[in-house]
């Protein structure tokens, strides 16, 4: 399960919520308390996407998908939290300028997504939020070919929306590891449909070929149509709610 990374990557350790929220919980807390016997029993397994990765070790060939087992690889020598990707970072200048932050992103995911494959996981779930995390992860997917084994998860940029994203995915999750085919993939979100689509207005440069395709936002129907074809393929006894429309 690829999550969000945060502000604790600054110390190596994203489940470090002291130095994310001074609620003391994040999205990695609530992945785990809500996965912890599978985790427990290596059924499951956590990583980042975090392009932090390619400042601090432009040459690792490891790509930025951090492994939780690897967690210091994100570390800021240091200690400084860099704060979030924002998509202003990875946009260029002008209009007419090249998109270099966002390709040089998108090769490196190549490489992780690369190396995950190599890993042989059964499943692979992903729910990343900021924009050009997911633009290109999406990209690198596509390149790889391996669009159909990879459940991409689409949500608001915004991260207060992230912890009711992870209480939506974890069902999914468990039905994978119960054996159910659980389809590959972009699904964003219904319930965070709204937020998608406000956020959506706001971006006003056109996106280059690469990335077009999943930039654009679907209609409210067709993505309750995707996500009721996803929860039928994993869920035969209803274990899954069916998301009410908005």
């Amino acid at each position: 399960m690829i999550l969000p990374c945060n502000a604790a990557a600054c110390v190596g350790n994203y489940f470090r919520a002291e130095v994310y929220t001074a609620r003391g919980w994040n999205t990695w807390r609530e992945a785990d308390a809500r996965l912890r016997d599978l985790r427990q029993e290596g059924r499951v397994a956590f990583a980042a996407v975090d392009s932090s990765i390619l400042e601090t070790q432009p040459r690792d060939s490891r790509g930025p998908i951090v492994l939780e087992t690897e967690m210091s690889r994100a570390r800021n020598p240091e200690g400084e939290d860099w704060g979030a990707p924002s998509w202003r970072w990875f946009r260029p200048s002008t209009l007419a300028g090249r998109w270099r932050r966002l390709e040089a992103l998108t090769d490196a995911l190549v490489m992780g997504v690369r190396r995950v494959e190599d890993l042989r996981f059964s499943h692979v779930l992903a729910l990343v939020n900021p924009r050009a995390y997911f633009l290109a992860l999406a990209a690198a997917l596509r390149r790889c070919g391996c669009m159909d084994r990879w459940t991409l998860f689409r949500v608001p940029a915004h991260p207060r929306h992230l912890i009711p994203a992870v209480r939506q995915v974890v069902p999914l999750v468990r039905a994978a590891i119960r054996g159910r085919n659980l389809r590959g993939g972009v699904y964003p979100l219904p319930d965070l449909y709204a937020a998608m689509r406000r956020e959506a207005n706001m971006y006003r440069h056109p996106l280059p070929m690469l990335w077009a395709e999943f930039g654009k936002m679907p209609s409210v129907q067709e993505v309750e149509k995707r996500w009721a074809s996803l929860v039928r393929s994993v869920d035969r006894r209803k274990e899954i709610r069916p998301i009410a429309r908005r």
